[in-house]
């Protein structure tokens, strides 16, 4: 079932109210995607993300990527929210943007495939999942494994 998102400023990455020029605007993110394209090495990109990005800001990122995979698969929404700490509003909004603007994605997800990353990525989310649906039996389960 598909909820209208609406989008309120409180959950939307600020942005200034104060418009540059569209050209302006252009040239930055052409700027941004030439840097993305040219760096290759993978502590030049460690180093660039973590200048770039806050701690906060990667893992919002990284978590968006998690909710594509985990909606391919076929998990439902309210799952995915309480495993990944996130909002149902959330996981709406990348559904809606998955089933409009689905391209990129399936460009990141074939990038890890070819570095075989995906197979490893979705068991580690689906250990996540199991986590989520059966905490007690997970506990019961880490209680037992220790030895005494």
């Amino acid at each position: 079932m598909y909820h209208i998102l609406v989008y309120d400023t409180t959950i939307m990455t600020h942005i200034s109210y104060r418009k540059l020029p569209e050209k302006t605007e252009e040239e930055l993110i052409n700027n941004l995607k030439i840097v993305f394209k040219k760096i290759n090495k993978d502590e030049e990109i460690s180093s660039f993300f973590l200048s770039l990005l806050s701690s906060t800001e990667q893992l919002m990122l990284s978590k968006r990527l998690a909710i594509i995979v985990l909606l391919q698969e076929g998990i439902p929404e309210y799952k995915i929210s309480d495993m990944l700490n996130v909002t149902r509003i959330t996981v709406e909004r990348m559904r809606l943007f998955w089933e409009t603007k689905g391209e990129g994605f399936k460009i990141a997800l074939s990038k890890l495939e070819e570095e075989k990353r995906l197979k490893d990525f979705k068991n580690m989310l689906f250990e996540l999942t199991d986590y989520a649906l059966n905490p007690r039996k997970k506990v019961w389960e880490a209680f037992n494994k220790r030895k005494i």
